[in-house]
């Protein structure tokens, strides 16, 4: 037994209460999980050299630092893993329901070895939990995984480094409590949204730890603001296509940092460091961060802290000491859920991943909004960067999407996302807010056409444009709803049908001249001059100079020819216009 575990098996014997549990995998040692976990002969032979080990040193039990299964970490994911000798695959998607059958394997032969040794001491299992969606979604089960573990500790902290990867350039704090990125920045890279998701999943807070990081991480060659406003986030510029950086201690910064020129963000409740002239970045947690921290811990009812790590406090643990400042295991302990979770258990709003499409179609929300999945698309709650709908059905944060009359916010109210209709009440056959500036909010007669050749209507279930204006434009103005020609779509009456479409056009002005009408325009085809419609409840009148409406301009002149009054109006050569009655 090394020095340093000999000091803290003392320390243990002295506190009966002090758990010491020693862990597996890590950063840089998880590449070998797949392999060990991919069938049961394999798991009991690693569970077996678990027990061992906690039996030999006096252990309490043991934690699994998969980093991480599917994705992998240092040694990132791979699609397969061969073992040479076996001549055997392994695919790594296996690694996630494989992660659950060694917790639940390792549960019942620690039970197994207590009921056979009649120890009153049961063994404890945690596991290292990953702090991003990316890692979280493909190979966590935790509903699964929590059923046989005490704990998660949940590495909320590397969100931000100078990572060898495109991610490397941007600077910011390891471990942001809350979100402050600047636009365009995703809101998922933040202690809270990590916190946010483990509880939700699981809908229970008791068995989470908080990680805080007691290290920083900084950037050389860093150059401007991200935004122009933000001095904590900037782009750092490779070199030799490597960004420029590393880790330090907490206990190391003093020594090697300007601690006066400390500057605290009081959106993400992390500290950083700015030096224009050397043009380096270091972010970090100080005893402010950490207190924000252990106060967030408590309003969640979150089960505990963790620390990575302890050796990196300075020596006079001042980190430890704020962290341990006020008291987390009271005897009355609470289960509320102070998050607010979504409803929805399926993604109903666009992305950037979802397809080669969404560089258009990303962000867009409401219900002028393509249907995704045949929903109308709503805005991630999850996401503080992309939670609230504007007026323009763009998803975004700040007031200009959040706080306006028309903007939903459904980080606030998650129950919006149910706010019906989900769905269209209707078939779809109005212009979606993708389709191009000619087509968009169009409709009638006088609108381009839908792909299918069909005329446009507006959509009933929007409040901003359920009505159509003579001159072919949604809305819900009196302009729109009320004029003569105008079409409700809300409205079900045989003026207004709901189900409109165009009327046979087979000797009208629509089909062949695109709204010009008489002999101020060229023949059709069929060598006549085009009329107006006269079943159009908004195109019967053929106006002076020649264009099909309603209202007294087309319909009320000397000139005007009402079609609806005289169907069988046609124009003969020579012709003088004179007002037909």
């Amino acid at each position: 037994m090394s020095v340093n575990m000999h000091q803290i098996f003392k320390v243990a014997r002295r506190y009966h209460h002090l758990k010491v549990l020693f862990a597996i995998g890590g950063w840089e040692n998880s590449q070998y999980f797949s392999l060990l976990t991919a069938d049961y002969e394999r798991r009991k032979i690693f569970i077996n050299a678990i027990l061992q080990v906690i039996r030999y040193y006096g252990f309490d039990g043991i934690d699994i630092d998969w980093e991480y299964p599917v994705t992998g970490g240092e040694t990132e994911g791979l699609s397969v893993f061969v073992e040479m000798q076996l001549q055997m695959i392994f695919t790594f998607q296996s690694d996630r329901s494989n992660y659950v059958l060694l917790l639940r394997e390792l549960r019942r032969r620690f039970t197994e070895y207590e009921v056979a040794t009649r120890s009153d001491r049961k063994l404890i299992i945690s596991f290292a939990g990953a702090a991003g969606q990316w890692t979280l979604d493909p190979g966590f089960d935790l509903n699964m995984l929590v059923r046989y573990a005490d704990f998660v500790n949940v590495m909320t902290y590397d969100y931000f480094g100078a990572w060898r990867s495109k991610w490397g350039a941007h600077t910011g704090p390891p471990a942001p409590l809350y979100f402050s990125m600047p636009k365009n920045f995703s809101g998922k890279m933040t202690v809270d949204w990590t916190m946010k998701y483990y509880a939700c999943k699981l809908l229970d807070t008791s068995k989470l730890n908080l990680g805080i990081p007691f290290y920083g991480r900084f950037w050389k060659n860093v150059g401007g603001s991200a935004d122009g406003h933000d001095e904590m986030w900037r782009i750092a510029e490779p070199v030799n296509g490597e960004f420029q950086g590393g880790q330090i201690a907490w206990r190391d910064i003093p020594h090697q940092w300007d601690l006066s020129r400390t500057t605290f963000h009081n959106v993400s409740k992390t500290p950083y460091i700015w030096m224009m002239e050397k043009r380096i970045f270091l972010g970090f947690e100080n005893e402010l961060s950490v207190a924000y921290k252990l106060d967030y811990a408590l309003q969640k009812n979150l089960g505990g802290l963790m620390f990575w790590s302890l050796d990196f406090d300075d020596d006079s643990d001042t980190l430890l000491k704020t962290a341990t400042s006020k008291q987390m295991c009271g005897t009355s302990a609470t289960t509320t859920l102070n998050y607010k979770c979504s409803p929805l258990k399926e993604k109903r709003w666009w992305t950037m991943a979802d397809d080669e499409v969404c560089d258009k179609l990303a962000g867009m929300c409401g219900r002028s909004a393509p249907l995704y999945n045949g929903y109308y698309p709503v805005c991630d709650p999850d996401d503080p960067g992309y939670s609230c709908c504007g007026k323009y059905g763009y998803c975004g944060s700040g007031p200009e999407s959040c706080d306006c009359e028309d903007c939903i916010n459904y980080a606030a109210d998650p129950m919006l996302l149910l706010k019906e209709p989900v769905k269209p009440s209707v078939e779809v056959r109005w212009f979606t807010s993708d389709a191009s500036p000619e087509e968009r909010n169009r409709c009638g007669i006088f609108a381009p056409k839908l792909a299918d050749g069909t005329v446009a209507i507006c959509n009933p279930d929007n409040d901003k444009a359920y009505c159509c204006s003579n001159a072919g434009y949604c809305g819900n103005s009196v302009h729109h709803c009320d004029c003569a020609g105008c079409i409700n779509f809300r409205k079900t009456n045989t003026e207004n049908p709901t189900d409109f479409t165009a009327p046979s056009l087979s000797r009208h002005v629509i089909t062949d001249s695109n709204g010009r009408c008489g002999p101020k325009f060229p023949k059709l085809r069929s060598g006549r001059y085009a009329i107006c419609d006269p079943n159009s409840p908004i195109a019967h009148c053929c106006s002076r100079a020649g264009y099909c409406g309603s209202g007294e301009a087309y319909c009320g002149c000397a000139e005007c020819i009402d079609f609806k009054k005289n169907p069988h109006f046609t124009w003969t050569e020579p012709f003088n216009f004179t007002r037909y009655k």
